[in-house]
This record gives structure tokens, C-alpha cells and sequence, in this order.
């Protein structure tokens, strides 16, 4: 069986160590009752054959204050991985960035939340401006990786923006969640023999020459796009023909994303059904055990 790695898992704990911090100011029932902590993520992982996940920091419940997935990646060094949220324009983010290093993090992740109605600000200083420079200076020489969360509606500056970044620190692994919020509203032409089937994916493609550069895929997305009739392996096809499958991985984007983890998986599986053994292992496990430091699993992809 294919080992699968989930590089994108929220985890949320009722424990009153891990004080909630949210930005918005609340936080929703649903994640109160039914919180997926590090252990009922474990036991899910198991359930569902899957390997390892990545514990991506859930910043609309704890803000900046990574705590809970650096503890629970170091509890469990085997099979977890931390990724951790910050604000790269805040007072020495370069701080930041070394301090959870020094915790056991693994990556570290930029947004910029919420849309411009909502307070969020226009441009892409929130990663490529000169404050936030001093990050991806730490983040290279610590040899982490770097995450980007870009939405719709900064989603084309901030594709504009980044190849001048990535060719500054050219050995930093960088990874675009959700697709970069290239979104599916014209469903009709997804395929691989499409040069681009969603709106957004020319700035997208124009990033495919950039080595360092990966795509990751999750439920959040497979939900679109089966809600708009669409098979997920479509756009997954279209994803690795383009980028190579060792630079796409695949995330559940559990708790966040509404649904049982036991459909993000068969999701998982079934979007990568139209791919070669290996490609397959690789968008479901080899990638992420290779950005993010899963040493038994990073021959995953070769021995398929």
C-alpha cells in the first residue's frame, strides 16, 4: 500500500494549557466539541492507513502562538511534523522564526487573513515586502521550508510577486497551500490537455520554472471541485503534468475543511488513481516525507 503522508492537518486541543487566541474574536462551537487533538489524529491516521501528517498551526483558534504543534510534533517526533504560523511583519520575526526552530518546527507559514473588506491589506508586503524579508533570510539559513496561503483576492499580486522572492532564496522550499486559491468556476475545462482550466492558473504556471516551488492540493479544494461535477483526479493530473509529482503533495486540511477524515483519504486516494505507482506515491507521501523531514518515508516515491 501507498504510504500517505497528510501535510496539511489542523489540530485543535480542549486541553486549558493551549489557551485559545483567535484573531475574529470567537471560536466556533464545532471546534469547541469536537476538537482533533494530536492523539485523535494519531488514531485516525491509523484507522485510514496513513504514515505521518503535518501539524499546521490552526491560526484562527491560537493567533501566533504555535504552542500545541510544536509540543505534540515533539511528543511524537515519529510521525509528526510542526508548521507554524507567524506574522513576518511584526517586530523581529526573524526571532520568531528562530524561536520555533528551536521548539522542533519544521516550516513556517505566511498569510495574510482575510479579504480587503475585512481589514486585510491590498499588495504582497505581507511575504515580498522588505519587512519580511528578514524571515526568509531565517527560514534559508535555518533550511526550513516556507509556506504561502494566498486567497482569491490577493491570489494574482501575490503569484506576481513571489518569483522575485524565490529567486533571492533559491534553495528554500516553498510551498503554495489550496492550490494558491486557483478556483474551479470553470469546472467544465479541467484536464491536463487544458493550458488553464481554472481563473488564476496562468499566474500559477508562470511559477512551474521555478524549482523550488510546490503545489499542495487538499479537501478544501476536492470539495469545490467535486461540488462542480468534476472528478479530483483531473485537476491532480493537470497539477503533476505540469509541476512534476515529486513538487505536489496532498493535505486533508482536516478541521478546517468540513467531512469525515475517512473521505479525505478515499478522496486522496481515489484523485490519484490516473497517475504512475510512483507519481501517485509521490503526491500522496514522497513529497512531503522529502520537504519535511520524514527520513524512513523519503525513499517512499522510489520504492513504488
Amino acid at each position: 500500500m501507498t504510504p500517505l503522508i497528510d501535510a496539511h492537518a489542523h489540530l485543535v486541543t480542549d486541553d486549558p494549557a493551549y489557551p485559545y487566541d483567535p484573531p475574529g474574536g470567537t471560536v466556533s462551537d464545532a471546534v469547541r466539541n469536537d476538537p482533533m487533538t494530536a492523539e485523535r489524529l494519531l488514531a485516525a491516521l491509523d484507522d485510514n492507513g496513513l504514515t505521518a501528517a503535518v501539524a499546521v498551526q490552526r491560526a484562527h483558534v491560537y493567533g501566533y502562538d504555535n504552542s500545541y504543534v510544536v509540543d505534540s510534533a515533539a511528543r511524537r517526533p515519529d510521525r509528526l511534523r510542526a508548521m507554524c504560523v507567524i506574522d513576518a511583519r511584526a517586530p523581529d520575526s526573524a526571532g520568531t522564526v528562530r524561536h520555533w526552530a528551536e521548539r522542533g518546527a519544521v516550516a513556517m507559514r505566511l498569510t495574510s487573513p482575510g479579504g480587503t473588506q475585512h481589514g486585510g491589506t491590498p499588495g504582497a508586503g505581507w511575504f515580498a515586502g522588505p519587512a519580511a524579508l528578514p524571515v526568509w533570510r531565517q527560514v534559508s539559513e535555518l533550511g526550513l521550508s516556507m509556506c504561502l496561503h494566498l486567497y482569491r483576492w490577493n491570489r494574482d499580486e501575490s503569484l506576481r510577486a513571489l518569483p522575485a522572492v524565490a529567486r533571492e532564496f533559491p534553495g528554500t522550499p516553498i510551498v503554495l497551500d489550496h492550490i494558491a486559491s486557483v478556483e474551479t468556476d470553470r469546472p467544465e475545462s479541467v484536464g491536463a490537455d487544458r493550458g488553464e482550466p481554472f481563473p488564476g492558473a496562468t499566474g500559477l504556471l508562470a511559477l512551474a520554472d521555478l524549482p523550488q516551488v510546490h503545489v499542495k492540493v487538499t479537501t478544501l479544494n476536492f470539495a469545490r471541485i467535486i461540488a462542480a461535477g468534476v472528478a479530483p483526479s483531473g485537476v491532480v493530473e493537470w497539477l503533476v503534468s505540469r509541476f512534476g509529482a515529486d513538487r505536489v503533495l496532498w493535505g486533508s486540511d482536516v478541521t478546517q475543511t468540513a467531512g469525515t477524515y475517512a473521505d479525505m483519504a478515499r478522496i486522496a486516494r481515489e484523485s490519484v488513481a490516473g497517475l504512475s505507482e510512483r507519481d501517485a506515491a509521490m503526491v500522496l507521501g514522497g513529497t512531503a516525507a522529502a520537504l519535511y523531514g520524514f527520513p524512513a518515508l523519503s525513499k517512499a516515491g522510489e520504492r513504488a
